[in-house]
């Protein structure tokens, strides 16, 4: 129950964090794609791979 919880927040803090930078770039106008880094997609994967090993991490604590 309590890694569910800890996912959850995890979770919602990449959400938050991710609405955040897009009501940064609405302010600041879209960054040149030819400059950007980072695709979105990538971001998101990145936050993915992230959150599944978080969630492998908590799986195989041995707690309940």
């Amino acid at each position: 129950m309590r890694g569910a919880r800890v996912a959850a927040a995890v979770g919602a803090a990449a959400l938050v964090a991710l609405g955040c930078s897009g009501c940064r770039d609405d302010l600041m106008g879209s960054p040149d794609p030819s400059t950007s880094s980072v695709s979105p997609s990538g971001e998101l994967s990145g936050i993915e791979s992230t959150l599944n090993g978080i969630e492998s991490d908590m799986n195989s604590d041995g707690s309940p």
